[in-house]
């Protein structure tokens, strides 16, 4: 039976707590599902904070959580990130990764990292989406946010906003519809799912008066592409009911065009999945708030969505 790793992210933020509460909180899901951490660190916080799970080792035949052990390198302090454990959180991602491509592992689900912190390290990691394309020599991968109303998938990720004009080309494009269209047919068994573009200017630039990547660039391509491309459309109304209901999935031009609109439709429930992996990842729509970490506080409904969606691809 094959199972989803669980990378629970940095061990200070609550990532660690909101994995627990989760897969307490499924007990008929919980056999499929490998956990994964310091082994004392984790004991330590269901004791704590008074968490109905139990971690199994691969022989035991209890009811539980499989766990897989990676030593910490310092003692953490719960709300406090240690560059020194930088290592700790790649290497646990770095396990579940390349147990999916070895087909130990069905996906993969993370928890939120802090990528300052990682890079402070000296490792480069500009974020979860990149780090999992290279390890798995993917040239190109689609990050996509998804929630029981909304799918928007992003053309450029996490690159400054001056760079995100000069990433809009044809080849781009192209590549990125491909990658959704495919996914959304084999994946998640739509047929001809439609993909509607956002402009990247205001207005989807006004004819070419307020920018002219939608005249030169997009429309030609969309034009170009199948029956079910459509677009360029104006960001500021794309995402009423009437365009939600009619289209499977939006392309947004750039990050902050996309997510401030789902994270307000649904904060806690949407869900980052990443297109294009010869593996389903899925990922927690939040980051590590170290300052609710140990407070027994953190809401845990995104990685409780995200145990549950991952049940649809078993």
């Amino acid at each position: 039976m094959k199972k989803f790793f669980i990378s629970p992210g940095d061990p200070a933020g609550i990532g660690p707590e909101i994995s627990l509460r989760a897969l307490s909180e499924n007990k008929s899901i919980q056999k499929y599902f490998v956990l994964a951490g310091d082994r004392n660190f984790y004991q330590d916080l269901i004791e704590t904070n008074d968490i109905d799970l139990k971690l199994i080792d691969k022989e035991s035949q209890e009811n539980g959580v499989l766990f897989k052990h990676f030593p910490l390198q310092n003692k953490v302090i719960i709300g406090q990130p240690d560059i020194s454990n930088s290592n700790y959180i790649i290497d646990v991602l770095s396990h579940g990764a390349l147990g999916c491509l070895n087909n130990e592992f069905k996906g993969l689900i993370t928890g939120p990292v802090n990528k300052e912190i990682i890079n402070q390290s000296g490792f480069e990691f500009s974020g979860h989406t990149e780090f999992l394309s290279d390890i798995a020599n993917v040239k190109k991968v689609v990050m996509l946010l998804m929630n029981e109303k909304l799918k928007i998938a992003l053309l450029t990720t996490h690159i400054p906003l001056s760079e995100v004009p000069f990433k809009v080309t044809k080849k781009n494009l192209e590549e990125t519809t491909s990658i959704i269209i495919r996914e959304f047919e084999n994946t998640w068994k739509i047929s001809n799912p439609s993909v509607c573009l956002l402009g990247l200017n205001p207005h989807a630039g006004e004819g070419g008066y307020i920018g002219h990547e939608e005249e030169e660039i997009i429309k030609p391509f969309v034009n170009s592409a199948n029956e079910n491309v459509y677009g360029p459309i104006s960001a500021d109304t794309a995402f009423i009911n009437q365009n939600i209901k009619k289209y499977d999935v939006f392309l947004a031009m750039y990050h902050d065009q996309a997510l401030p609109v789902i994270k307000s439709m649904g904060f806690g429930n949407t869900l980052n999945i990443t297109l294009g992996l010869p593996f389903i990842r899925i990922s927690v729509d939040h980051g590590t708030a170290f300052d609710l970490a140990g407070k027994n506080i953190a809401d845990f409904s995104s990685m409780n969505e995200a145990l549950k969606t991952s049940m649809k691809f078993l």
